[in-house]
């Protein structure tokens, strides 16, 4: 045989050889196809793994947080106070931060101090030194406790809480309150404002009360049925509907305010805290409600430093059991 004949058929043989491992058009598409149905049904168990560890990772904050608390106890024989309140310049029973218009020199008139339980458990979270940059006889509006108010702590913030980072001159946003109990309002302890110091875990002092606020006895429901810390909504929302987009856009749209008379950011300062009234994931305009953006529910942290994820659909009987701290209800979850 000639060698170009043979040289020909070897060709035809290798031609041959390749058409046959090649992927035509439509094998390709069917891969992709079938590759695409895989990504599809992993995405949902991808996202809840996602899920899964920042509700872990919220979780250790929250126990972080408790555990600092109750180092404050161990060294002030008391909890953190909600708020401390400096005395008016003009009259001696009334707190200048609600309202009077006579704060005394250094202070703005409704900024009153600068330490709320978030700022007095700093010297427990390792930040010492933000801590000891405060000047308590100034407002917490000014510096250089305003810089320190502002801060992203990274303790405060909730990983799966879309809103992050913002400020005012109250302070910076915290995802987690104190329990402030079912009635309270504020932490205010001035007549005419609600504080009593017989329902939550947070309530105001007076800025000369070096212990602290509540006190281990006046637990009488007993510190593992009463709730110490838990995630709150944190910012006054545009929509309180929460399938609307307005509920994750601030409704100041100004961030940070020029004018101090903005309670839309309940920070480190003023406000840190939840108002539990009305159940878990209950949406309300000021933004100090107990809400999570975990789906079925939020992490709180008890008085005995425990934590716990409270599905929300929890009867309402037993969450305003834990809610209070001296209701003398056995109920727990």
């Amino acid at each position: 045989m000639p060698q170009r004949t043979q040289a020909n058929r070897l060709l035809q043989v290798m031609r041959l050889t390749r058409s046959k491992r090649a992927f035509t058009l439509i094998e390709l598409l069917v891969v992709i196809a079938i590759i695409g149905v895989l990504v599809g049904l992993l995405l949902p168990a991808v996202q809840v793994a996602r899920e899964a560890a920042r509700r872990s990772s919220c979780q250790a904050k929250i126990k972080q947080q408790a555990l600092a608390c109750h180092n404050y106890l161990s060294a002030k024989r008391a909890f953190p106070p909600g708020q401390k309140h400096q005395l008016s310049a003009n009259n001696p029973s009334q707190y200048f931060s609600c309202g009077d218009g006579s704060a005394p020199t250094g202070y703005n008139a409704w900024a009153s101090d600068a330490r709320s339980w978030i700022i007095e458990i700093l010297p427990f979270m390792e930040y010492e030194n933000e801590y000891a940059k405060l000047d308590f006889s100034k407002s917490a509006t000014v510096a250089p406790n305003a810089a320190v108010i502002r801060t992203a702590f990274p303790f405060a913030a909730c990983p799966t809480h879309p809103v992050q980072g913002i400020f005012g001159n109250w302070g910076g946003i915290t995802h987690y309150g104190g329990s402030a109990g079912l009635t309270n309002i504020h932490c205010w302890v001035s007549s005419g404002h609600s504080g009593n110091a017989d329902d939550g875990m947070f309530f105001g002092v007076e800025a000369s009360e070096s212990r602290g606020g509540c006190a281990e006895k006046d637990v009488t429901d007993g510190l593992s049925k009463t709730v110490l810390i838990c995630e709150q909504l944190g910012y006054r929302p545009v929509s309180t509907d929460p399938t609307q987009a307005g509920f994750t856009q601030c409704s100041t749209n100004n961030v940070p305010p020029t004018n101090y008379w903005y309670w839309n950011f309940f920070g480190n300062n003023s406000g840190a805290l939840t108002r539990m009234a009305n159940g878990p994931n209950s949406v309300r305009a000021d933004g100090m409600c107990p809400y999570s953006f975990h789906p079925g529910g939020l992490t709180l942290a008890f008085g005995d430093g425990a934590t716990q994820f409270i599905n929300e659909t929890i009867g309402i009987a037993i969450w305003n059991a834990i809610a209070n701290k001296a209701d003398g209800s056995p109920l727990s979850p």
